[in-house]
């Protein structure tokens, strides 16, 4: 699979765990919205890979 593509599912993957565990906690931690802004810039990586 192309790298792009791998950073863009890798991207989506952490943002739904992030999703996942803060509604399992019900609140959200530093560390949680860490996971969820870390998943942002790899979908933002991803995009810019295959648009280069």
């Amino acid at each position: 699979m192309e790298q792009w593509k791998m950073s863009i599912l890798t991207g989506i993957a952490l943002i739904i765990l992030g999703i996942i565990f803060i509604i399992l906690r019900g609140h959200v931690s530093i560390w949680l919205a860490i996971v969820i802004i870390l998943g942002i810039i790899d979908i933002a990586l991803g995009l810019f890979r295959k648009n280069r």
